[in-house]
Formats: structure tokens, C-alpha cells, sequence
């Protein structure tokens, strides 16, 4: 996670988890997608950009939105990312749907060329103000959508942020910091949890209107994790750029957390011997002016 300084890191921690990104039986980059689409307003006949597409949670939702008369085009700077994604699009025979190596930061494409642009828990990892959403205004048409989902940073203002389940929060947190400043991302909006542009629905609605947007929303949803055990939950972790943290551990103290880990999570059972964690995940959306 970082901003352009660390794009390498990035680069490297999605090529190495692409593989078995959204593949650990735990549903939770795929309802994101979904509900992104939906709260996008993209519709039949539409050109839509997924920047970060990763292995396509938003990417084939928004497939589906525009029908074969519209065109979905993937972004990811990962190319393992891209080769799955790709493969998954030929698959199911979208020949609508196209995926492609590039820096989300710096999408190259002429201006006004899309009727959309979406990301899914991907353009929080490196916007930090307006001046790093106005490249995705200028890529749409008038009256255009831009649309994105992340993980809520809202309850900082409550004085508890929910990255992590609650009951091991205050375990895991200082080793996500240290990981941070390990990989020079520490500008991340995880080590500005209290600050940053995401920590309120009225920051988020400033940072987008001073992007040039008009008709700014913003919504905060709670997405329920279901995992059957502590165990499980780790293992959905190491699929997602949380395994960067976890790399960082030395190797037996690594092992002592995440025992530490499933066994807290293991307590939250319920009577059908599942655990549910829910997610606040935060969806917003603005549109580009008519004229």
C-alpha cells in the first residue's frame, strides 16, 4: 500500500497475491464490487473504466450493468492481476470487457472518454486530496460518473477504527503501522487514520467537490465477513494486501499472533458455529458537470 513513492511495493505485493486474491471462500471483495455498480448508477450502453480492477469484483458487475452495447475496460498495476482477470473475461466470452497493465495513478487515456470511472477498494490506497481524483474527472464525459468504495475510516472520529475485527484490533494495528513504515508507505491513509480525507462523510464530499464534482454521495455500509473460524479469517488476510504485514512479522512471533488471532476469533462463534464480522465499508459517488 503507499503512494507513487512506493508503486514498486504495490506492484510487487499484488503480483505475489493474485493468484488467490478473492479465491479464499470468504466473500468480501465481490459484494463490494457488486454494491459499487449498483450505487454508480452505470447503466445499459455505458464506457466504464475500472481503475485497480484486480481479479474483477467490480469489473464483471459493471460488465453485466452495461450489456454487450457497452464496454468495460480493467486497469491494474499488477500484471498477474491483469492475466487472471483476463482470463476470467475470455472465459465467461465478454469480448466487451478488456483488461490492461497500467498505473492506476496515471491512467493513460484521452480526456472524456468514459461515461464511468469506478475503483473498488482501490483509489484509497493512494488518493490523499482533490488533486489526486481530478485525473479521473477529466476522463469522463459530461455528466459523467466517478464512483469508489473503501474501508470506512469514519469511526475514527467515535475514536475506533474498524481495519480490523474488534476483538484483535488492538493486537494487529501496531503491527500494520510498523509494516508501513517498513515499506515507506507510511503516508498511507492507515497511519493517517484520524486525519485523512476519508474520516467523514463532509471531508469525503469537500475532497470531491474540490475535484470538480457536482451531486457528491456518500454512504456507509456494514458488510458481514463471514468466516467458520479465526483460522480461516488469517488465511482470507494473507489474500489481500494485508499479507504484506503479516511478511513483515518475524517468522515465531508471526506464528504466536496468529494463534493469538484465531483463537479471539474463534470465542465470536455463534450457535450455527460460524463467526460474522461485520466490515463498515464506505461507498461514494459524484458526478462530472454537464458543461
Amino acid at each position: 500500500m503507499g503512494s507513487v513513492e512506493n508503486t514498486e511495493e504495490m506492484y510487487n505485493l499484488f503480483n505475489k497475491t493474485a493468484k488467490a486474491y478473492d479465491q479464499s471462500g470468504v466473500e468480501f471483495f465481490r459484494p463490494i464490487g457488486r454494491r459499487l455498480v449498483e450505487f454508480s448508477g452505470i447503466s445499459a450502453g455505458n464506457s466504464v473504466l475500472d481503475v485497480g480492477a484486480g481479479r474483477g469484483a467490480a469489473l464483471f458487475p459493471a460488465a453485466e450493468a452495461v450489456g454487450e452495447s457497452g464496454e468495460v475496460i480493467g486497469i491494474d498495476i499488477s500484471e498477474e492481476m491483469v492475466k487472471y482477470a483476463q482470463g476470467d473475461a475470455d472465459e465467461r466470452g465478454l469480448k466487451h470487457v478488456g483488461v490492461q497493465v497500467m498505473n492506476g495513478q496515471k491512467p493513460e487515456f484521452e480526456a472524456g472518454r468514459f461515461d464511468a470511472v469506478i475503483g473498488s477498494c482501490s483509489l484509497f490506497i493512494w488518493v490523499k486530496s482533490a488533486a489526486d481524483v481530478r485525473p479521473y474527472r477529466s476522463l469522463l464525459r459530461a455528466g459523467g460518473r466517478f464512483a469508489t468504495a473503501a474501508p470506512s475510516f469514519f469511526s475514527t472520529a467515535r475514536g475506533k477504527w474498524a481495519l480490523f475485527p474488534e476483538s484483535v484490533n488492538e493486537l494487529l494495528m501496531p503491527y500494520m503501522l510498523q509494516s508501513l513504515k517498513q515499506s515507506g508507505a507510511y503516508d498511507s491513509q492507515f497511519a493517517e487514520a484520524g486525519s485523512n480525507w476519508l474520516v467523514t462523510a463532509e471531508s469525503i464530499e469537500k475532497t470531491l467537490t474540490d475535484a470538480g464534482f457536482v451531486d457528491v454521495a456518500v454512504v456507509e455500509e456494514d458488510l458481514p465477513v463471514i468466516v467458520k473460524s479465526g483460522e480461516q479469517w488469517v488465511e482470507f488476510t494473507y489474500t489481500t494486501g494485508m499479507r504484506g504485514m503479516w511478511e513483515r512479522i518475524e517468522e515465531n512471533e508471526r506464528r504466536e499472533v496468529i494463534s493469538e488471532v484465531s483463537r479471539r476469533l474463534d470465542t465470536l462463534r455463534d450457535e450455527d458455529g460460524v463467526i460474522t464480522v461485520p466490515v463498515p465499508i464506505v461507498y461514494m459517488r459524484g458526478k462530472a458537470p454537464q458543461s
